[in-house]
């Protein structure tokens, strides 16, 4: 330090420090509220009346809610009579020939229910879920080593002055 009391780290310094730390926290903020997205899953889950799907016609498809299918996909007819045979439908992921994107299509395998009002539910990943469980455990650490490197960024000053060295720490 010097000894006339002036501050070994300049106006300079405090200038590029603080902007550092607002854009990181900003940075950071934003990153943390999309992991949400691309880690939960949801349910997709119809009731009768205008919730309902129309069955498409034999050999065709609709687009269904959701980027990824997940598991339990169930079918019941919207008049209450019973659960769909699995062999009248396919259930797969496709490139939607309306939207451009990934998406679950319901595939029509049965002349008889074409245009029957149903109600569907199954579990999916909404638009943006990482399908890979790697990505998805790695996701959370993106955010933890970034508030370390923020951290980090803010405590480089005080470092470097050697204040710390001085308190004996």
């Amino acid at each position: 330090m010097n000894k006339n009391g002036q501050s070994v780290v300049g106006v300079g310094t405090f200038i590029t420090l603080f902007i550092s730390i607002i854009v990181g926290v900003i940075l950071l903020i934003s990153v943390a509220q999309t992991v949400g997205t691309t880690l939960d899953t949801a349910s997709y889950n119809t009731t009768a009346g205008d919730a309902a799907v129309t069955f498409p016609a034999n050999g065709a498809s609709v687009d269904l809610e959701g980027q990824e299918y997940i598991s339990g996909f169930l079918m019941v007819n919207a008049t209450g009579e019973g659960t769909i045979n699995a062999g009248n439908y396919t259930v797969s992921e496709i490139v939607s020939t309306t939207s451009g994107v990934k998406t679950i299509s319901l595939l029509a395998d049965d002349a008889l229910m074409n245009g029957v009002s149903v109600n569907v539910s199954y579990i999916y990943g909404p638009d943006g879920y990482v399908e890979n469980s790697g990505a998805r455990g790695m996701i959370s650490m993106i955010i933890v080593f970034f508030a370390l490197a923020v951290a980090i960024i803010a405590m480089e000053p005080t470092v470097r002055s050697g204040l710390m060295k001085g308190m004996g720490i």
